[in-house]
């Protein structure tokens, strides 16, 4: 004899009992804050659970239009609300051709898959309320690692331009790049990016991208530019003491995100003598970007190695300065 009918169910009730499911690794966490930004021209899709991170976002790339018509960058961004863990203060990058990690601590991390521009992020409420050092070494660093691998090469310099004409100023921390290129706004140049230079790895025409909306410059920046005097400086999120400025705030200065490079310069500050401006052979020119770049998935690295060999084609110079103004005018008359 059969037993008693059980519980008819509604197809609501049904429902809800099927999506009922078990979800340890946060699969299911409702990233409810949407929004669209361009960094350095490129689409970018950004869905987060925190209003700090939305925020942080529009402070770093608002400023930014689109200009490349490529499948956007994802990036899903959660926080625990609940883990009460510190803002940490390193990181560790480790990469296995098209994989990627960005490694803080078990709370705070990211893992991109370069290939399909696709990252996932973890932080704490600490870290997401920490916007500066959020920007700094997560949203920039995860933006620029995955348009690093997909279309751009990374260069160690500072960027201005003359007419639409880029150089591009290299050299190690302390060689001057920020304060050159500083002097040369001053001189009516237009600046393009302060460090951190992106090459379009597939454009004949050697277009550079940068962001010109910053600058930083080490605490002793006033013995050399005093007008500069007077503006606080802090430690930056990686512990250096800088002074930071935005390009808005100052009067007069022109500013673009991209030009077309016509000529790379190596910068060697000296105690005296005149400024000279001299010429290096391509092979040279090649030693010293190749030294610092990073290394990328085989097939990827060489396209990067292609992309500073067309660009070293422009021509290579290396500029002895120990004085701003005598050295701005060598500029002047290279791409005059």
């Amino acid at each position: 004899m059969r037993g008693a009918p059980g519980p008819v169910l509604s197809v609501e009730e049904s429902v809800e009992t099927e999506t009922r499911i078990f979800d340890p690794f946060g699969q299911g966490t409702d990233l409810a804050h949407t929004a669209n930004f361009h960094p350095l021209g490129f689409p970018l899709e950004l869905a987060t659970n925190s209003a700090d991170v939305l925020t942080a976002a529009r402070e770093n790339w608002s400023g930014f239009i689109p200009c490349f018509d490529v499948p956007p960058l994802r990036l899903h961004i959660v926080v625990d609300e609940e883990n009460p863990g510190p803002c940490p203060t390193s990181l560790n990058f480790r990469a296995q051709r098209y994989l990627l990690t960005v490694i803080s601590d078990p709370s705070n991390f990211a893992v991109c898959d370069l290939e399909r521009g696709f990252a996932s992020c973890w932080f704490t409420r600490a870290t997401a309320s920490n916007r500066e050092w959020l920007r700094y070494f997560y949203l920039d660093t995860v933006a620029y690692l995955i348009l690093w691998h997909q279309h751009l090469t990374r260069i160690h310099a500072s960027c201005v331009a003359r007419n639409g004409r880029g150089v591009l100023l290299c050299g190690p921390s302390g060689a001057g790049k920020s304060c050159l290129a500083y002097a040369c706004t001053r001189r009516g140049w237009t600046f393009i990016s302060d460090e951190a230079t992106s090459l379009m790895r597939r454009s004949s025409e050697r277009v550079v991208l940068g962001n010109p909306r910053r600058m930083r410059f080490r605490e002793t920046v006033t013995e050399v530019l005093p007008e500069l005097g007077g503006r606080a400086s802090a430690p930056n999120p990686s512990g250096k003491i800088t002074i930071e400025v935005s390009t808005s705030d100052l009067s007069d200065i022109m500013t673009a995100f991209q030009c077309r490079a016509a000529a790379v310069v190596f910068l060697n500050r000296h105690t005296g003598g005149p400024a000279r401006l001299e010429p290096l052979s391509p092979d040279e020119g090649w030693r010293r970007l190749d030294q610092d770049l990073p290394l990328f998935d085989h097939s990827v690295h060489l396209e990067h190695r292609a992309s500073l060999k067309r660009l070293l084609e422009t021509g290579v110079y290396e500029l002895h300065y120990c004085d701003l103004d005598p050295a701005v005018e060598l500029l002047e008359e290279l791409v005059r």
